[in-house]
């Protein structure tokens, strides 16, 4: 099979024929259709992840498919279904087949092709962790969302959107159709304004745009309010004295979330972008191109 493989950290990855893999018990092999690229797989690319990752190394997170075989112990797929999800840090879904934990696997949208259907888990299981699971964001709460433009905000304002919140986009003026189109109530321009100044108070603060946004964030928080990031995990003393629940989450699946994401979308309630594609032989001009595009939507390698 062809896999996008790195063989030596800090030399360019290249695609190779490799040996197609065998589910053990609690795997499942996929056919890979299509795979969204993430900046963690340019962390992996650039070897920043290397005392997490081994070489040889078959880079990429988010996948959609096909399921080939299935461990014994797997139960909620089976071969023939349509697939997607999202493989943590060790990589392996820029590949024709890959090999996928069982928790990190669930049935795809059936609204949704699988080019868009592989632009959803990891920026989606984010924005779920942060909004959902930490913040618990509830009807008429105001959120102010960093970054509420790019990949992983603009599915938080969905989700803020579907709980009945009062949404504050935060972020660079080039944003600003997105966040039009996503029917956000307030939209502060990152670069003509400063947040702290012109927000208020509000219960929940969703942090993907920086990690220095946090100190003002706090100012515009509440006792008893919420702070969450996919950036670090906040330093907890400044939070505990001001009363403000601080968390930052680092995204893991699980069927359950990708089966709950899924249902959102068939209902039209979650618009999954897809920016350019790009076939599997084009991996480091994907890779290069993601560095540089600040287009809404997803970069998605396709493996036929």
């Amino acid at each position: 099979m062809k896999a996008v493989r790195i063989n030596q950290w800090g030399q360019p990855a290249q695609v190779e024929d490799i040996p197609q893999p065998t589910a053990g018990q609690d795997e499942v092999l996929v056919r890979v259709y299509a795979s969204s690229l993430n900046p963690v797989d340019l962390f992996s690319v650039a070897g920043y992840l290397q005392a997490m990752q081994q070489l040889p190394l078959t880079p990429g997170t988010d996948f959609s498919g096909e399921v080939v075989t299935v461990g014994a112990d797997v139960t909620h797929v089976k071969p023939g279904d349509a697939v997607f999800g999202m493989i943590p840090i060790r990589g392996g879904a820029f590949a024709e087949y890959a090999i996928i934990k069982g928790h990190e696997v669930a049935l795809k949208p059936q609204s949704l092709n699988y080019v868009q259907a592989s632009a959803v888990p990891l920026v989606s299981l984010a924005a779920w962790q942060t909004t959902i699971d930490f913040a618990q964001l509830q009807k008429s709460e105001r959120v102010l969302i960093h970054g509420a433009g790019g990949s992983v905000g603009s599915v938080a304002v969905q989700l803020a959107k579907d709980k009945g919140a009062y949404i504050i986009a935060n972020d660079l003026p080039e944003k600003r159709g997105l966040l039009e189109e996503l029917a956000v109530d307030e939209i502060i321009d990152a670069k003509a304004q400063q947040f702290k100044d012109v927000v208020g108070d509000v219960d929940v603060v969703l942090n993907y745009a920086k990690a220095d946004l946090l100190e003002h964030s706090y100012d515009v928080l509440k006792p008893g309010s919420r702070y969450a990031t996919t950036f670090e995990q906040p330093p907890q003393e400044e939070a505990e004295r001001r009363g403000i629940h601080s968390f930052g989450v680092f995204t893991q699946p699980t069927v359950e979330q990708l089966t709950r994401l899924a249902g959102l979308i068939d209902a039209g309630k979650i618009q999954v972008l897809v920016h350019r594609t790009f076939p599997m032989d084009e991996a480091l001009a994907a890779l290069e191109y993601l560095q540089s595009n600040s287009e809404p939507g997803k970069v998605v390698l396709t493996m036929d």
